[in-house]
């Protein structure tokens, strides 16, 4: 049966009773209709066209007095389902006069408009797809176009053709509304054809990034048209004169520009005949008429032949005897009939912008320096850099050794080269203008121009050395004014440990290391969290050339939380330590570490650092003991390297001490293991420095004779060990002061903070 009613295009096919329908989903689409369970729709006819079946149907939808779009009160509509099942049904409005209007997919002359009722890919409907829905969506789709609601106000505009799967990589500018556009060349390049679709990626030729790789022989023609409203999803254009004559609406200008670009290309020097061309249009959009431009759609069509068949066929030039002739005048007559065209869907290169707003986040160009490209510090950059986050100076001396590709970002291809060098390479054109440099250097002892430079305009030294001898040198000997954080595993790799300076400075990185090791000793949690697990695993003959055991899983959990760490760290300008504890799962759980601030001073040649949290500690067991003198033992850390004693904790008054108004004895018990877990607890990191004790009020701080003894005998044992001897005595009025080497010379540290 054939449809011949008056203004419906016909469709020719075999018309099909309703119960011998073989195709499910239409099946299932009559059953619907014929249940009486959708109003305002009726079933027409059943036809069978080629492998498609076609239910016809007459719907009504909700149709204002004063549409916005001509849609009737009933529209005829034939719904096509293929026995494939992989695309979207096609959705035909019969009615010959049916308007042109938003959401159509693109007709053939003479063929019926076919309506685009789904933004999402039928595979992706397909789980939840019924008949009823697609008879609703169908009724939607008419009453919203009728009233002109189809299209949302702050819906995208309606593209110019169906995206093909070629692509094309362009850089940004190309899609600028105001762009001043390079006339230079794009450098395009061949990069893969996976299933049959091809991708190119195109730069300009002076870009310094400019991709390395198999080079495909184009050239580049860039043209902007003049501005058009948005609207029907056109056939793409397949030769250069249909290319005009979709432009000659707003633009009867292409063809000739294209000539005078391709006779300047011509006279150029190094003129290739056999180079492709590669048309880059762009289209300045319009949401109406009357508003300003919206967006600049931008299309790309590569030539099948060669700008020499080009030129002849656009009239500018003939072959003779295999040369290029110019014709005067050029020949009107050639437009280009049959100079095909290939389109390509343009994709909008990376910019550090986008980059971060596909992470959820707003690009930084914070300077950083970064230390150590290992395992951990490869995947926090790398996660950073992608994320559009900051430049970056990688200071990094070691090469990458095959055991490092079992937890690191680079590839095995790159064993041998400079880790730092090799991560600058594989990300340097993550995005435009990535700003990445790396120096081979040995942190500690490097005093290049070059490093020095990059310290001076550094915002931000991130440590990821896991080294304590280069967070100290990168706190206390680097002049600048930068502020530091350290990363860095447990020799485990189930903790990750951030020490965030704040803006100011005034907390130093080795004063935070001090801060760390006491939350080690203090929270139970933290006890076993510097004890090793597994054997080191030896990857060469050097006594150091040994690798510890640690899951790629669990270094990419913590380079995941290290990265979100040091960005959300730097955003803030207070000072943090804070320690995530990945469990046997890889669920974490993470301890925010309280610090103090410190109190320094330098005694004789060397330099004390005291957190104001054991100074009030000591102020505080002194008060609680009176009129009893107190005291007990102070640990810590000495620095020989810098000739510095950080104090980082107190062991308390041992039960068998013997405390009076007059003097104190301290006791034994318990000290000999409570400096032996201290010393576990820390990596051998903290030990015993020295003694402190309390005067009563009325009392000075300075020594008596029998504190000048116990000293002299606390220095002839510490100088076995090439160490000062270390003593505090705390007094009334929160004054306490402190000896280092010589009993003589100490000076007191006053006025503590309440």
């Amino acid at each position: 049966m054939e449809l011949l009613e008056m203004g419906y295009y016909p469709l020719s096919g075999e018309p099909v009773e309703a119960g011998s329908l073989a195709i499910p989903k239409a099946i299932e689409l009559v059953q619907a209709l014929q249940s009486q369970g959708l109003p305002y729709i009726r079933l027409v006819d059943c036809l069978r066209v080629e492998e498609y079946e076609f239910v016809v149907v007459d719907v009504e939808p909700e149709v204002p007095q004063y549409p916005v779009h001509e849609v009737q009160n009933v529209e005829r509509i034939a719904i096509g389902f293929n026995p494939a099942d992989i695309e979207h049904q096609l959705v035909w409005a019969l009615r010959e006069d049916f308007p042109l209007v938003p959401h159509l997919h693109f007709g053939r002359e003479g063929m019926p408009r076919s309506l685009c009722l789904y933004q999402i890919a039928y595979a992706d409907l397909k789980p939840t797809w019924t008949a009823a829905a697609l008879i609703r969506q169908l009724q939607r789709w008419l009453t919203q176009t009728a009233r002109g609601e189809l299209h949302a106000a702050d819906q995208a505009l309606e593209q110019a053709f169906y995206a093909p799967p070629e692509r094309l990589v362009l850089p940004t500018v190309v899609f600028a509304p105001d762009a001043a556009i390079m006339q230079e060349p794009l450098h395009v390049r061949f990069v893969s054809t996976v299933l049959g679709k091809t991708t190119l990626v195109a730069s300009y030729a002076s870009a310094a990034s400019a991709p390395e790789g198999q080079q495909a022989k184009f050239t580049s023609f860039v043209y902007t048209a003049s501005p058009q409203v948005h609207g029907l999803i056109r056939e793409q254009p397949r030769t250069i004169a249909e290319l005009q004559a979709y432009l000659s609406g707003s633009d009867v200008d292409f063809t000739n520009t294209l000539r005078r670009y391709l006779s300047d290309l011509k006279d150029a020097p190094g003129f290739n005949r056999s180079l492709q061309l590669l048309i880059i249009v762009r289209l300045p959009k319009l949401r109406t008429a009357t508003e300003a431009i919206e967006t600049v759609e931008v299309w790309a069509f590569a030539s099948v032949g060669m700008l020499a068949e080009l030129g002849t066929e656009l009239g500018i030039w003939a072959m003779h005897e295999n040369l290029l002739a110019d014709l005067y005048p050029i020949d009107p007559v050639c437009i280009g009939q049959h100079s095909r065209l290939e389109l390509l869907s343009p994709v909008r290169a990376l910019t550090r912008d986008l980059a971060a707003a596909y992470n959820g986040l707003l690009s930084t160009t914070t300077r950083f320096v970064a230390v150590g490209a290992g395992s951990l510090g490869s995947q926090v950059v790398n996660n950073l850099v992608r994320a559009g986050q900051g430049n970056w100076v990688w200071l990094d001396e070691d090469q990458y050794l095959p055991h490092n590709a079992a937890r690191h970002y680079l590839p095995s291809s790159l064993v041998g080269l400079g880790k730092a060098h090799a991560m600058v390479s594989m990300l340097k054109n993550t995005y435009e203008k990535t700003d990445l440099l790396a120096i081979a250097a040995n942190v500690l002892h490097s005093t290049s121009a070059q490093v020095m430079t990059a310290y001076s305009a550094a915002e931000v030294i991130l440590d990821m050395s896991a080294s304590v001898a280069v967070a100290r040198h990168l706190a206390l000997d680097i002049e600048s004014p930068a502020r530091r954080l350290s990363l860095f595993l447990n020799p485990s790799g189930t903790d990750l440990v951030l020490l965030t300076e704040p803006e100011d400075r005034s907390l130093r990185l080795d004063q935070l290391e001090m801060e760390y090791y006491r939350a080690l000793l203090r929270q139970p949690q933290l006890q076993q969290h510097l004890l090793t697990a597994g054997q080191p695993i030896r990857y060469s003959h050097a006594c150091r050339d040994v690798s510890v055991q640690l899951p790629q899983d669990q270094a990419a959990l913590q380079a995941a939380i290290g990265a979100r760490a040091v960005r959300t760290s730097v955003a803030e300008p207070g000072a943090r330590i804070k320690i995530w504890r990945a469990q046997p799962d890889l669920t974490v759980v993470a301890d925010e570490i309280e610090v103090s601030t410190y109190a320094e001073v330098t005694v004789g040649s060397w330099t004390l650092a005291v957190p104001h949290q054991l100074l009030r500690e000591i102020r505080e067991q002194r008060q609680v003991r009176l009129p009893n003198e107190t005291g007990g033992v102070l640990i810590g850390v000495f620095d020989t390297q810098h000739r510095r004693v950080y104090i980082v904790d107190l062991i308390l008054s041992p039960a068998d001490s013997q405390e009076s108004p007059i003097a104190y004895t301290r006791g034994v018990e318990g000290v000999p293991e409570e400096l032996a877990r201290i010393s576990e607890c820390t990596g051998r990191q903290v030990l015993y420095v020295g003694e402190w004790h309390s005067h009563p009020d009325g009392y000075s701080v300075l020594p008596s004779e029998d504190d000048k003894r116990l000293f002299a005998t606390l220095q002839r044992e510490s100088q076995t060990k090439g160490l000062p001897a270390v003593m505090a005595i705390a007094g009334e009025h929160g004054t306490t002061s402190w000896y280092v080497a010589d009993i003589a010379v100490g000076r007191g540290v006053n006025k503590l903070p309440s």
